[in-house]
């Protein structure tokens, strides 16, 4: 169990995944170790946040298994959403802790792991645009209600009735913008380094995860799945078939 004294006295952890997301290894400094738990002045890791799953790796050859925000702030987005930052991340792994403060270490992630996050939360962005096309044009606004984004798929509840036919003409769209759209940039919200703006020619998402540079990397076979989520809700998956690519 991660308890308030591993990460309560501890300052903000230095995010390098944002300056170079394809970076593989990094050094660290423990600041706090308790059973499972690590804290370190700076991480390569990506901690689990904003639907997307925590990276993996090792810490000095020690298994890193998961990786979670504690603390930190509330910081209010340009759609109006709220988005905490400023957190400190507590690397867990696989066996109790056996590292001491201030020693220096060695991070390196799971990178083939890592890769395929950032190939699915590029692909979200895609979905999540795709969907509010399809909503606006059918007279209907988009809301979302959670989503999630794995090495395998990403997802999104959206808080409409959206028809099995819609799924076609999304997973269309998706393809379309996969294919035409350039090479991403992403640039800090003033006031954060945690959050920023993912843009991609006309799309522009607000966004704090890992996305490849250019959506060319994502090479495969691109599916949309659909399900009702509750009353007037849908859940929309987008998938992705690597072996399909040759």
């Amino acid at each position: 169990m991660m308890e308030a004294a591993l990460w309560s006295s501890c300052p903000p952890t230095e995010q390098l995944y944002h300056d170079d997301p394809y970076g593989t290894t990094a050094t660290a400094t423990v600041i706090s170790v308790r059973d499972h738990y690590a804290v370190f002045d700076r991480s390569i890791f990506y901690a689990e946040s904003g639907g997307q799953v925590a990276d993996q790796g090792t810490i000095d050859g020690a298994r890193v298994v998961d990786v979670q925000k504690a603390g930190g702030r509330p910081f209010q987005l340009p759609n109006g959403e709220v988005a905490t930052v400023e957190s400190v991340f507590c690397h867990r792994f696989a066996e109790p802790c056996t590292l001491t403060p201030g020693q220096q270490v060695t991070m390196e992630i799971d990178w083939d792991r890592r890769f395929r996050n950032m190939q699915m939360h590029t692909l979200a962005h895609f979905l999540f645009h795709a969907t509010g096309e399809y909503l606006q044009a059918n007279g209907q606004t988009r809301s979302t209600r959670g989503c999630h984004i794995s090495d395998s798929s990403a997802r999104f509840d959206f808080g409409s009735a959206i028809p099995s036919e819609a799924v076609a003409v999304i997973q269309a769209h998706v393809t379309e913008l996969l294919a035409s759209s350039p090479e991403a940039t992403v640039t800090a919200l003033p006031g954060t380094h945690d959050v920023f703006v993912w843009r991609s020619g006309a799309l522009e998402i607000p966004c704090g995860g890992t996305h490849v540079n250019h959506p060319k990397e994502i090479r495969g076979t691109v599916t949309v799945r659909r399900r009702t989520k509750g009353r007037n809700g849908t859940r929309l998956y987008v998938e992705l078939d690597r072996d399909t690519h040759i």
